[in-house]
């Protein structure tokens, strides 16, 4: 940074955090069709129309998010668990993610499917969850008229269910692998 500010001088720099202020208000340029994202940032956006209140809960949202998936690799867990809740709170805390990006997903899907086949005591409700995370982004059009985006529920709900689940089943081995 330093040599760019000694070649180009201070000006183009002062140019760039000012553009960097101003992004918030541009975001809405960004998505022109807001029922096609799935994150917390859309989320949040299509639900509270103050733009500093739902920014706000946004952040607040992705803390939450990125602190039960710290909790979680922190624990001796399985890796189809640790990676499958990382590949949730990415798609929830990106604050630009289309729905083609939802690919990402899909080894999170596999990974907890084949999880929880080999696991038949777990929670029933992760197959509902992950079934529910595969189908409701086909629904995203229908936040038009109802501005409550499903799939970000289902995921949250999904990443929320595996933190519970380390907690109770492999809670007593905290610890980095």
């Amino acid at each position: 940074m330093a040599a760019g500010l000694f070649y180009y001088g201070i000006d183009p720099f002062l140019s760039w955090l000012r553009t960097l202020w101003h992004v918030p208000a541009l975001l809405s340029d960004f998505e022109p069709k807001p029922y096609q994202t799935h994150c917390l940032r859309t989320f949040w956006s299509m639900l509270v129309p103050w733009r500093g209140v739902s920014l706000g809960l946004y952040a607040i949202s992705a803390v939450v998010v990125l602190t039960c998936t710290i909790a979680i690799w922190k624990r001796r867990v399985p890796c189809p668990l640790k990676y499958s809740a990382l590949l949730l709170a990415t798609v929830l805390i990106s604050p630009h993610l289309t729905v083609y990006d939802l690919v990402i997903l899909a080894p999170a899907i596999v990974l907890l499917a084949d999880w929880r086949l080999s696991h038949p005591m777990a929670p029933g409700g992760i197959g509902v969850l992950l079934y529910l995370v595969f189908v409701l982004p086909l629904l995203g059009p229908y936040t038009r008229w109802i501005p409550v985006q499903l799939s970000v529920i289902a995921m949250a709900a999904l990443l929320y269910l595996i933190w519970r689940i380390t907690g109770k089943q492999y809670g007593k081995y905290r610890g980095s692998d």
